[in-house]
């Protein structure tokens, strides 16, 4: 009914509270195997000249160790990884031992400039991400990993296809991110910038932003969690994650999976109702993606 809060969101917002002292008890028993874990936060530049704002949680010592870029959904900042109201947190990947870097995209938050709508300034300030954890001394460039959540997967694909050779990454590993156009649209309305840069050229516009057509040139592993009904597009997500895993696995890509299904396989439209499919709810999705982060960084985690 008009002017009633969304169910879903409801729904979701009481599942995420309701998991949170679970969380942070799982949080608090990792954490006691490794070392401390500092918090910091550090100011990068990207080539435009905008300042990015970077958060670092990590294990308090100077040991090479794997090291993960956490990517923000549509109109978020790194705030969204503190604490527990997001599928994941910094601090709980931090207790796996693993650097977690997470960072304000270009215009959101503390970092300067214009948010661009995952356009090739918001791009630019990820790459600038990936560069700084790749020249860190006690990061393994062996073992990077990004973790895109949502809209992030626009910022995260082209980002990695154009630089990914020059900065390898080991996976990415998307939650429920947007495969087209279409589907971009329907996660709701454009912000008034956006709407003026679709305007003038809607080629251009998409080409920086939509990320099924990159897809079979990733460089590296790609893992996707999607649930059957997809946290922005209900039932529609899903036909997206298999149209990008099978992209992808038909591509560059060294692996691809969705889910927990066979790796590899690029999975058609009419397959759908057999597939295996990510939890909804905030507690199984957590630990399902803390599993599959640590899945990709073994046997070192």
């Amino acid at each position: 009914m008009l002017g009633l809060p969304d169910p879903g969101r409801i729904r979701r917002g009481l599942e995420t509270v309701a998991a949170a002292p679970g969380r942070v008890v799982r949080q608090a028993v990792a954490a006691r195997r490794g070392p401390p874990i500092r918090r910091a936060g550090h100011w990068l530049t990207n080539t435009s000249g905008y300042r990015v704002w970077v958060r670092v949680s990590e294990p308090d010592d100077d040991v090479r160790r794997p090291a993960v870029i956490l990517v923000p959904g549509r109109g978020r900042s790194s705030e969204v990884f503190v604490g527990h109201r997001y599928p994941l947190a910094a601090d709980e990947v931090a207790s796996l031992g693993i650097r977690a870097v997470s960072f304000d995209p270009v215009g959101r938050g503390h970092s300067w400039g214009h948010d661009d709508f995952c356009g090739s300034e918001g791009q630019d300030g990820l790459r600038a991400v990936l560069d700084y954890v790749h020249t860190r001394r006690d990061v393994d460039r062996g073992r990077i990993g990004i973790v895109s959540f949502s809209l992030g997967l626009s910022l995260a694909v082209p980002m990695l296809t154009r630089h990914g050779d020059q900065r390898p990454v080991s996976f990415l590993l998307d939650w429920e991110g947007p495969a087209d156009r279409e589907a971009i649209l329907r996660c709701g309305p454009l912000p008034p910038a956006a709407r003026t840069a679709l305007a003038r050229d809607p080629d251009v516009f998409w080409e920086h932003r939509e990320p099924l057509p990159w897809m079979d040139d990733l460089p590296c592993a790609y893992q996707r969690i999607q649930a059957r009904q997809d946290h922005a597009l209900g039932e529609r997500g899903a036909a997206g994650a298999i149209a990008l895993v099978a992209a992808a696995a038909r591509g560059r890509a060294p692996s691809t999976r969705l889910n927990e299904n066979a790796p590899d396989v690029p999975w058609r439209p009419d397959q759908l109702e057999t597939l295996s499919w990510a939890p909804r709810a905030t507690g199984p999705l957590n630990r399902l993606l803390l599993s599959t982060i640590r899945e990709h960084l073994t046997p070192s985690v």
